[in-house]
């Protein structure tokens, strides 16, 4: 697994060194957007409608709208002043049940392992979640930006680290159009469907679920190449110049060998010599 991350967990006084590894991966298959007539790749540039021209990187700098034509701007070292320290600590700010975690708090997950030295403390933490049945909830900065996660022992071998949304980006529950206050369920038709959850309870395997949209493309792909429906991208102006290089190159080395220099022919009025003599 590739790191993408690298500090330590701060344990009341205990450090320990770790490293951040994806938990999970999108299977989502990329197409590409192509020009129909010509199939060349579009590209996304960022263009400014006022100059009306491409903008480069490094002439980008951030605003936050007031109306629709009124901005506070920011430069990137004005922001870099507003984040938390990145300390690349992981420091674990409280510890709960996992049943006091609502599911709607969590963003994305990841694996925490030890790094080369102190995996005694990696394991020693691991155990005290397992044997107290604890979440730890601890707080840690992660490409520019503090996040708020949990960790989780797993499998007893693993600490999972889950990134979570902070209390005031969760919508409320009420704000959901057409609900209803009172709740009235027919007592006939609550028996019947709670025969088909027992019915259904315990018979899928999470692991055993694929996706089918991705499952179709994938064979709609397979077809076409079967059928040979494939089509060429178009040479880019870079293409030409790396070629028409190719093809210098190799003429002057065909040149080299088709005409060697031969020795200088004698002239009606005398050799080279003798016209400097």
């Amino acid at each position: 697994m590739h790191t993408i991350w690298k500090g330590a967990i701060s344990f009341g006084l205990v450090h320990i060194p770790v490293k951040l590894y994806a938990a999970t991966e999108e299977k989502e298959i990329s197409l590409n957007l192509l020009h129909k007539s010509c199939h060349g790749t579009i590209k996304n540039q960022r263009y400014c409608p006022t100059c009306q021209r491409s903008v480069e990187s490094e002439e980008l700098i951030k605003g936050y709208p007031l109306d629709t034509n009124q901005y506070v701007t920011f430069e990137k070292e004005e922001l870099d002043q507003i984040q938390e320290d990145a300390s690349k600590q992981i420091r674990i700010i409280d510890f709960m049940k996992e049943e006091q975690v609502d599911l709607m708090f969590t963003q994305k997950v990841y694996f925490l392992g030890p790094d080369q030295l102190g995996s005694n403390a990696y394991y020693l933490l691991l155990k005290a979640l397992e044997t107290s049945k604890r979440l730890a909830i601890a707080k840690f900065t992660f490409r520019a930006n503090t996040k708020l996660c949990i960790l989780k022992p797993i499998n007893g071998t693993c600490i999972q680290l889950a990134t979570m949304h902070y209390a005031n980006e969760i919508r409320p529950a009420e704000n959901v159009p057409n609900l209803s206050s009172t709740i009235s369920v027919d007592p006939n038709q609550l028996k019947l469907a709670l025969q088909i959850v027992k019915g259904l309870t315990g018979t899928s395997d999470l692991t055993s679920y694929t996706n089918p949209e991705q499952e179709r493309l994938l064979a709609a792909i397979q077809s076409k190449i079967a059928g040979q429906n494939i089509v060429l991208k178009p040479t880019q102006e870079s293409d030409v110049v790396v070629d028409l290089l190719e093809a210098l190159q190799e003429s002057v080395r065909m040149n080299k060998g088709k005409n060697k220099v031969a020795a200088p022919k004698e002239s009606k009025r005398g050799t080279p010599n003798e016209k400097l003599g």
